[in-house]
């Protein structure tokens, strides 16, 4: 973008160049807010399953669970949901693959008979925290009068009740509050009960990596006044600098057998592979914590192929939602070498745990080092991002601008905190790297720490600004136009010039002078206003469709993502790669992410769709190497 050289009294209401950090407090309580619950049934085609059966499983469905629900929700049952055909093609666990964001629970709801069970198959998707509910459900019965309920059992078990942390950890059993969305409109006691489980996402969604192996456990459940709050302990494997203001859901555990297979990343031929451990390992499991119960903890070795299960003599012990599991020995005398993991017990399968193995060479240690900060450096950005879309919403009102200031300000304190851990984080890496003859190269994690930087004083800046205007303007509509000017500056930074141009020509309209402001919405026109017809198609890719896709659709949307590359390119649209790189981007971080979910030396399925993904990244990451030379190279001239 141009320069832009504004008068003194314009800047000091225009500043508002701030990314985002996390943020403490959500933009508006969710208290008296419903839920939005859709339940899609498919029932198999069989002539025992008609559609009187089928509307009578639907009618079932949708008045049991408006009647527990009442004021607290609105109920939709259907047959029809435009994602149907690629579930019914792919199977409930292609809910991995969704990005949508929205305030809707999607319930699935898949019935079969196979001549002796009716069989119910259950997944839910939270657009809320753009999440699916972490299994498959599955149940059977032979009798035609309990389908019906087997199916709101499985739903209701997922249903998932939201809430957002409204405190940081406290005291020595880091208790937090959080506010649970719905919870003064009716009874929370009949949902939240003392020891639920919550899982915890960021403020606007997804999944972060050093969110992995992190809950929430409730110790004092909510009361009949119906205020929504109660107080729970916070458990986590990986450091969390602030917590605050994130979301959290409730999830369906269990109580089960605990079975747990401990994996190492094996470095072969420069490529990693996920194995079993191969040495056998100590490990202790306490049911409240990670402390004390000296005297009723488990304590067990793992077998030589790194399995271990809570089998004592011969007797199957249970743990109930939660186990803690502690390495105590076996891992050697390094800095991960006695990891405590927090497990959530959602279902009776064997839970997959990572950890260095004492054999693992010093290259490898420092590759997996390595790739752990480039994680929550990633993991930094998606943040940021997060609390940009925030403010943006909360600028759309004037009177938001106090939360506006005390969010950043606590945001502007957890970033210097934040930034400073990982630039240490990075010094140490450097020094490893010395030490086993590596390269430490991480061009795109070292461009988002001096980000972080100029965020961290953009920040600072935009809260003397803030404070400024509450302080010393009093005139409502100037408080507006304002308040639109700097919502207008943050879709700037989100390269939405489109937007951003529609609001500076509104408020130009409702009578808001500055020639400055004349001069800059021109600039802007400049760098949006379309060239042509392929321009134009080329840019609603870009904008439109490139961010939306999910990991299934990338492939085949590659070849139109190079298109609008060489439309761009032809007509000098800067703007257009940039935010194109920035989607591709966006897409290469998720691609990794998933690839290290999968076990494809483990699970037969995942050894396909690793191969697939792999493919695939190979060319979202070529693309995004092509957009940034051609950046640079403008850059240059």
């Amino acid at each position: 973008m141009k320069a832009l050289h504004f008068s003194r009294s314009f800047l000091r209401f225009l500043f508002a160049t701030v990314w985002a950090l996390p943020a403490t407090t959500q933009a508006q309580s969710e208290v008296n807010k419903p839920y939005d619950l859709t339940i899609v049934v498919h029932v198999a085609e069989n002539r025992l399953l008609t559609d009187v059966f089928r509307k009578r499983i639907e009618r079932e469905l949708h008045d049991g669970f408006q009647a527990a629900l009442g004021d607290m929700g609105r109920v939709t049952v259907t047959n029809e949901h435009p994602r149907l055909p690629d579930v019914l093609a792919r199977g409930l666990r292609s809910l991995d693959d969704w990005k949508d964001h929205s305030d809707r629970k999607t319930h699935f709801v898949l019935i079969d008979y196979t001549g002796a069970h009716y069989e119910i198959q259950t997944r839910q998707y939270d657009g809320t925290i753009s999440r699916p509910s972490p299994v498959v459900r599955f149940d059977r019965t032979r009798d035609r009068d309990f389908v019906a309920k087997a199916a709101a059992l499985l739903i209701k078990q997922d249903f998932g009740i939201l809430g957002t942390v409204v405190s940081e950890p406290e005291g020595a059993k880091k208790q937090v509050r959080i506010e649970l969305r719905g919870g003064g409109l009716g009874d929370m006691t009949h949902w939240v009960k003392k020891d639920d489980v919550f899982a915890l996402a960021p403020p606007e969604g997804g999944m972060m990596e050093s969110l992995k192996w992190s809950f929430l456990q409730v110790e004092q459940a909510p009361t009949e006044a119906r205020d929504g709050v109660c107080l729970c302990r916070f458990f986590h494997r990986y450091r969390l600098s602030s917590i605050a203001g994130y979301r959290c859901i409730k999830l369906g555990t269990v109580q089960t057998l605990l079975r747990i297979r401990w994996m190492q990343r094996q470095k072969v031929r420069n490529v990693f592979k996920i194995k079993p451990l191969d040495s056998p390992i100590l490990v202790e499991v306490r049911r409240y914590g990670f402390e004390n119960e000296d005297s009723t903890k488990l304590e067990l070795p793992s077998d030589a192929n790194g399995f271990w299960e809570s089998v004592d003599k011969g007797k199957e012990i249970v743990f109930h939602n939660v186990a803690f599991v502690r390495v105590a020995s076996g891992l050697g005398d390094g800095p991960d070498s006695h990891p405590q993991v927090p497990i959530a017990l959602v279902d009776n399968q064997p839970v997959i745990i990572e950890v260095n193995a004492p054999t693992s060479s010093a290259d490898t240690l420092f590759t997996i080092s390595k790739s752990t900060w480039q994680f929550r450096v990633a993991d930094s950005v998606q943040m940021q991002a997060a609390l940009f879309k925030r403010l943006e919403a909360l600028g759309v009102d004037p009177k938001n601008r106090s939360e506006i200031i005390k969010a950043a300000a606590s945001g502007m304190k957890r970033a210097r905190a934040d930034r400073a851990k990982l630039l240490e984080e990075r010094e140490n890496l450097a020094k490893e790297a010395k030490k086993v003859n590596q390269d430490l190269k991480t061009p795109i994690a070292d461009g988002h720490l001096k980000q972080l930087e100029e965020y961290e004083q953009a920040l600072e800046k935009f809260i003397v600004e803030q404070q400024k205007i509450e302080e010393t303007e009093n005139d409502p509509q100037r408080k507006k136009w304002l308040s639109e000017i700097e919502r207008a500056k943050l879709l700037e930074k989100e390269l939405e010039y489109g937007k951003a141009i529609e609001i500076y020509e509104h408020i130009q309209q409702e009578g808001f002078k500055d020639a400055d402001l004349d001069k800059h919405v021109e600039d802007l026109h400049k760098d949006w206003d379309i060239h042509n017809a392929e321009h134009e198609e080329a840019r609603g890719f870009i904008y439109r469709v490139w961010p939306t896709l999910d990991s299934s659709r990338l492939e085949e949307n590659i070849p139109k993502a190079r298109k609008a590359f060489q439309t761009c390119k032809n007509v000098r649209d800067r703007l257009g790669i940039r935010k194109l790189l920035r989607g591709t981007l966006a897409h290469a971080d998720q691609l990794e992410k998933k690839l290290a979910e999968l076990r494809p030396d483990l699970v037969l399925d995942d050894e396909k769709e690793a191969l697939q993904l792999k493919k695939v990244s190979e060319q979202i990451v070529k693309l995004g190497e092509e957009l940034q030379q051609y950046l640079n190279i403008l850059k240059d001239k």
